[in-house]
C-alpha cells in the first residue's frame, strides 16, 4: 500500500508541469460532392480563429482566415488540383457565412476537370495544434458519412468503385484515449483516486466499474438530447473535482469535517460573490453549485467512512468527461446514428486509457512493493492532497468564463 501511494505521489507531481499543456481544438467541415464541383463549408470557433490569426478585430480576423484556409484546404482529382473558383458578387473565392454566435463560417467551391479519384485535403491548424480535430461530414451519392481530420490523417481519398467508409472504430478509440492521456487533470484525478480506493485484487475493478457507469449515464443523457453541455464549464468543473479529491484526502487524514468541510466550500462561496461583482452569471451558479456539492461530499465522506465518497466522485467525473464530446459536436450536424457511434467509440477509448493508467500503476506497485522509503507516509499524503487541491483550484479558476 505504501508503494502504491508513492506511485500516485510521483505521478501527481508530474502533473504540476503540464498543467497548461493541453493544446486541443475543434473545427467542422462539410464536403458536398456533386458532379465536378465540391462544395466545402468550414466552421471554426471564434476562440480558435483568434488564436490562429492573433487578432481580436473581426474584419481583420476574417481576412487573414480566408487566405489561410485557401492555403490549407484543397481538393485533388484525376485531372489534377481542383482550383477554388471565384463566386462573383465581390465575394472572391471564400464566402463568409452566418453560422451562429461564437463561430466563423466559410464556403468554398472547388471545380474539378475530372471528378474521379477525389482526394480531400485539410491541413488547417494541425501544425499549430497537433491535438486539433476536424469533425467532417462528407455528402456524396445521397449519403452522409462522418469522418475525422487529425494531425495523422490530413487527407481523405474517396474511392470510385465502392462507398466511402465512415471513421473507423480504431480512430474513435484513439481520439478518446488521447483525450485522457493528454489531459493532466484527467490522469491526476484517476491516479489521485488510488490514495482513497487503495489497492487489492478487486478495488481497481470497482473504480473502473464506477467510471463505466458514469460514461454510460452520460451517453444515455446525450443520446436523448435532454442535456446540451457547454465545454468550458465542464472543464472548469473537472478542475473542481480534482480539488475536491484533495479535500477528501485531507479530511480522511484529519478524521474531522471541521477545517476542510467548512473553509473550502466557504471559499467557493466568496469566489461566487466575487464573480457576481464581475457580472458573470454562468460562473456564479457553477461556483454556488460547486460549494454545495463540496460541502455535501465532505460530509458524506465523514459520515460513511469514505466508502461511499469515492464511487460518487468517480461517477461524477466520468459523467462530466462523457459530456465533453457531446458539447462540441452540435456544429458538425452529423447524423444521429453517426453521433451515437462516435460517442460510444470516444467513451470506450477514454475508459480504456484510464484502465491503462491504473494497470501501469499496478505494475509499478508489484515491481517496487518490497522497497522502503525514508519519507513519512503522512508527509507524502499531505503533499499529494496539497497538489490535488492546488492544481484543481487553478484549473477551476483559470477556466471560468
Amino acid at each position: 500500500m505504501r508503494s502504491l501511494r508513492w506511485i500516485a505521489f510521483a505521478w501527481l507531481m508530474l502533473g504540476a508541469g503540464p498543467a497548461l499543456a493541453q493544446d486541443r481544438g475543434v473545427s467542422y467541415s462539410t464536403w458536398i460532392v456533386a458532379d465536378n464541383v465540391v462544395t466545402l463549408r468550414y466552421v471554426l470557433p471564434v476562440t480558435e480563429a483568434q488564436r490562429l490569426t492573433r487578432a481580436d478585430v473581426p474584419l481583420l480576423t476574417m481576412g487573414r482566415l480566408e487566405d489561410y484556409l485557401l492555403e490549407h484546404l484543397s481538393v485533388d482529382s484525376a485531372g489534377g488540383e481542383c482550383p477554388a473558383i471565384d463566386q462573383g458578387f465581390d465575394l472572391g473565392r471564400v464566402d463568409p457565412l452566418a453560422v451562429g454566435p461564437d463561430l466563423y463560417g466559410f464556403e468554398i467551391f472547388f471545380r474539378c476537370r475530372d471528378p474521379r479519384q477525389l482526394v480531400l485535403r485539410n491541413t488547417a491548424l494541425f501544425a499549430r495544434s497537433p491535438g486539433h480535430v476536424d469533425f467532417a461530414r462528407i455528402q456524396i451519392h445521397d449519403r452522409d458519412i462522418e469522418q475525422l481530420f487529425t494531425a495523422r490523417q490530413q487527407q481523405l481519398a474517396i474511392p470510385d468503385d465502392r462507398p466511402l467508409a465512415a471513421a473507423g472504430l480504431f480512430a474513435l478509440l484513439g481520439m478518446g484515449a488521447r483525450h485522457v492521456l493528454h489531459s493532466a487533470d484527467r490522469w491526476c484525478f484517476i491516479l489521485g483516486m488510488l490514495l482513497i480506493v487503495g489497492w487489492g485484487w478487486r478495488k481497481p475493478g470497482y473504480l473502473l466499474a464506477a467510471l463505466a457507469a458514469g460514461y454510460l449515464l452520460a451517453l444515455m443523457l446525450a443520446a436523448s438530447g435532454w442535456i446540451l453541455p457547454r465545454p468550458l464549464p465542464l472543464e472548469a468543473f473537472v478542475g473542481f473535482l480534482v480539488a475536491l479529491l484533495g479535500g477528501v484526502i485531507t479530511q480522511r487524514m484529519l478524521r474531522s469535517a471541521g477545517i476542510p468541510g467548512a473553509i473550502w466550500p466557504a471559499g467557493l462561496l466568496l469566489l461566487a460573490l466575487a464573480v457576481a461583482l464581475a457580472h458573470s452569471p454562468a460562473s456564479i451558479w457553477m461556483l454556488l453549485g460547486a460549494a454545495a456539492l463540496g460541502a455535501g461530499m465532505l460530509l458524506l465522506a465523514r459520515e460513511t467512512g469514505f466508502t461511499a465518497a469515492w464511487p460518487v466522485l468517480a461517477v461524477l467525473f466520468a459523467l462530466l468527461d462523457g459530456f465533453v464530446l457531446p458539447g462540441v459536436l452540435p456544429p458538425a450536424h452529423l447524423p444521429r446514428a453517426g453521433q451515437l457511434r462516435m460517442l460510444i467509440g470516444f467513451d470506450l477509448g477514454a475508459l480504456s486509457s484510464e484502465a491503462l493508467l491504473l494497470a501501469l500503476a499496478a505494475g509499478a506497485w508489484f515491481l517496487i512493493r518490497r522497497r522502503r522509503f525514508g519519507l513519512s507516509q503522512a508527509l507524502m499524503q499531505d503533499v499529494c492532497a496539497a497538489a490535488l487541491s492546488g492544481l484543481g483550484t487553478f484549473w477551476l479558476l483559470s477556466r471560468l468564463r
